[in-house]
């Protein structure tokens, strides 16, 4: 039986390429033969665009709107591309490449020409299905499958909180033939149960299907020498930083800030400011951290995963996608451990709110064993 998974993959960015590694080595443990489809995105050099296959929203948009979108989209892609160290981008893709390929796909317009050949299919998880992504979501309901091979989602996310009248006609019609429906959140399992004939799941995300000793595997450790409180946003954020550095004065311990994307000199807050890690060394900050402070909905998870002494996930009132992170800390009774608005809590209070060790595990293990399950009998059942 041979598996091909459509996700975001070879991607610069953690959350996006360890979820891809931890889908498809779960299956390769568990013995089939997959890879994942190599499909580029407008983020790769070799990608083609298309006029025919356009991010889904800016489809809807007139002549002006879409091509302000673009040039935007441009810009932004652009300013992270350049951000990225030589040295980072290296660790990347010598991280990726771990993953077993489909022969590559520049365009979309290649992918439905000569579609690969697979017994199943499978969307993994991550944002796929997020109309205000930035490329063509289309591909990624699996349309392009002509073989009748079986379809399945793991663990798919919408993204955002409600879908507009034409998203939904599409998206049902696009999801009519698939053998089984999982997503990553509730808010996308209740849109989504409105749309199909079929029951639609809640699983955990790809990166809970591996054990913590998997992912401690292939940690790589940083090298400091003396505690520290790692400070880890997807961007730019001030009031975050302004936050941890508070945090780091009054507990005494060093403060190091992993951001990928960081633009602006924060040295005068900041004793490590790290923007070179791969997708090992990210696990191995957040592994030896005496406290996480994170933006980051993976940042958060491996937070949990990893054993972090404490974990406090930022999730401002006006974050439009915050509803995974607080979803997946109510999961585990964390709640607490969501900072909103009001950043003046102390030290001692955010040491206050610990972590039940021992029930973490348990609750990680009962969504680990469900989920495992779940994808499992899509796999086996004829």
């Amino acid at each position: 039986m041979k598996i091909g998974i459509i996700t975001i993959q070879r991607s610069p960015n953690y959350g996006a390429c360890l979820q891809s590694y931890g889908l498809f080595f779960y299956l390769k443990d568990k013995g089939y033969d997959c890879e994942v489809i190599d499909l580029l995105r407008p983020i790769h050099s070799d990608y083609i665009p298309s006029k025919s296959y356009l991010p889904y929203r800016s489809k809807q948009y007139g002549v002006l709107k879409r091509a302000l979108y673009k040039i935007k989209n441009y810009f932004v892609h652009s300013s992270r591309v350049s951000s990225i160290s030589v040295e980072a981008k290296q660790k990347f893709d010598s991280f990726n490449n771990l993953i077993n390929y489909s022969c590559q796909y520049c365009s979309i317009e290649e992918l439905y020409q000569a579609p690969p050949d697979y017994d199943i299919y499978i969307s993994g998880s991550d944002q796929l299905w997020n109309p205000t992504i930035g490329f063509c979501i289309e591909p990624y309901f699996l349309t392009f499958v002509k073989n009748g091979g079986r379809k399945i989602s793991y663990a798919t996310s919408i993204g955002i909180a409600k879908l507009e009248d034409k998203e939904k006609e599409d998206y049902s019609r696009w999801l009519s033939d698939y053998y089984s429906i999982s997503v990553r959140e509730k808010d996308g399992c209740k849109i989504l149960s409105e749309l199909v004939k079929q029951k639609v799941s809640q699983v955990a995300d790809p990166t809970f299907l591996l054990e913590p000793s998997q992912w401690k595997s292939i940690i790589v450790p940083p090298i400091v020498d003396k505690p520290y409180i790692l400070l880890f946003t997807l961007n730019y954020c001030k009031e975050l930083i302004d936050f941890a550095y508070r945090i780091s004065l009054e507990s005494g311990k060093r403060l190091v800030y992993l951001c990928l994307y960081q633009t602006v000199d924060v040295s005068r807050y900041v004793d490590n400011i790290v923007n070179n890690a791969g997708p090992q060394e990210f696990l191995g900050y957040i592994n030896s951290a005496d406290m996480v402070i994170t933006d980051s909905f993976h940042g958060t998870v491996f937070s949990l995963i990893l054993d972090s002494d404490n974990v406090f996930s930022y999730v401002p009132l006006s974050r439009k996608r915050g509803s995974r992170i607080t979803e997946l800390l109510d999961t585990y009774h964390l709640s607490d451990h969501i900072l909103r608005d009001d950043l003046s809590i102390s030290y001692k209070e955010l040491q206050s709110r610990f972590i039940d060790k021992h029930s973490l595990y348990e609750m990680m293990n009962c969504e680990r064993k469900r989920s495992q399950e779940y994808l499992l009998r899509q796999l086996q059942q004829n």
